[in-house]
């Protein structure tokens, strides 16, 4: 296999080290089954300027037991599968990319059938090699979250999907606890991940609080993804903890600004500072006036701003010449001005 790529492209979008932080609404479940409200979200989602809006597709009978307590919650949650077609047919009228996380094979078909551009792999998902294995033989781009996880777990779902010959992955940090609290966030570990892997790393929140999330952008998360809902107060499992549009469509905007101080971290001086360089650097002055054919020392000099004549570090290398012409006090020395 050829180098394994640093950057991934979604949907036309790079997304990777010196691009803009790509940003996913997570719609999950606050669409509360209802497909009217699943288009809504759609719409806040652009609005707010995030890059993909995505969702959950599962038939809650593939993946959860009757006995399991959250049976009743995923199943009153449900969309049918037709309706993520007419969803992503809905999305891509709105200039927005779409795609969802399946939990079961059939569902990850379905959505292969409709074109997805991405899959996303849930951190209940990372240790399901038959699902993983299954969806990256569709050479489709991965995002994988990576809540509950080992790092050699980690490794290992990334290797099922090395195996298959799908290289076009993404990983998020992830704390699967609902909600997240800011405190249990361990962003360094994005750090970790990335000398780790090849792949852009990014970070899942399950959290509240959006200073969590500009932290992320600031250490060079290249994905966010974060719950969103229309209406915090609307019942359902995870609408108090997302995030609504008008904090949303800030957040973005905070996001933007962070990429803007972050800069292109080279250590240049900036086109501002050019100036700069002139008037608040120094130079080498002549402290008194000077006559042709004396000789400097370090009492006949001082070092002054601005920058015009011969640079400070210079000053042990000028001691001992000559001057060759009158100079009067305060004048910069240059090199011109000596032998």
């Amino acid at each position: 296999m050829n180098k394994l790529p640093n950057v991934l492209e979604i949907d036309g979008v790079k997304i990777g080290v010196g691009y803009p932080t790509y940003f996913i609404a997570e719609a999950g479940l606050n669409h509360n089954g209802d497909i009217k409200l699943a288009k809504k979200l759609i719409e806040q989602a652009k609005e707010s300027g995030a890059n993909a809006v995505k969702f959950q597709t599962f038939k809650t009978e593939e993946f959860v037991r009757k006995s399991n307590k959250y049976f009743d919650l995923f199943k009153q949650s449900q969309l049918e599968q037709e309706e993520f077609g007419e969803l992503m047919d809905y999305a891509k009228s709105k200039e927005i990319t779409f795609f969802s996380a399946p939990f079961d094979i059939d569902s990850a078909d379905y959505l292969k059938k409709i074109g997805v551009p991405c899959f996303k792999i849930a951190s209940s998902d990372l240790v399901n090699m038959p699902l993983i294995k299954h969806i990256a033989k569709m050479n489709t781009p991965m995002i994988i979250s990576t809540g509950l996880s080992l790092m050699r777990e980690v490794e290992e779902s990334v290797n099922w999907c090395l195996y298959e010959g799908n290289d076009k992955l993404a990983l998020l940090h992830c704390i699967a606890h609902y909600p997240t609290i800011p405190e249990e966030a361990n962003l360094d570990a994005i750090h970790i991940m990335r000398e780790k892997f090849p792949f852009p790393i990014g970070y899942s929140d399950n959290g509240e609080s959006t200073l969590v999330d500009l932290a992320a952008a600031s250490i060079g998360a290249n994905l966010i993804e974060k719950h969103f809902t229309l209406d915090k107060k609307m019942s359902g499992p995870d609408h108090s903890f997302s995030i609504d549009p008008p904090r949303l469509k800030k957040l973005m905007s905070e996001i933007r600004i962070i990429e803007k101080i972050k800069g292109d971290g080279m250590k240049i001086p900036r086109h501002n500072e050019l100036e700069g360089r002139f008037y608040i650097r120094t130079s080498i002055t002549a402290k008194h006036d000077l006559k042709k054919d004396d000789i400097l020392t370090s009492e006949v000099l001082s070092v002054k701003r601005p920058a015009d004549g011969i640079e400070p570090k210079y000053l042990d290398q000028i001691i001992g010449k000559k001057i060759n012409k009158d100079l009067p006090s305060d004048s910069p020395i240059t090199w011109v001005d000596i032998f």
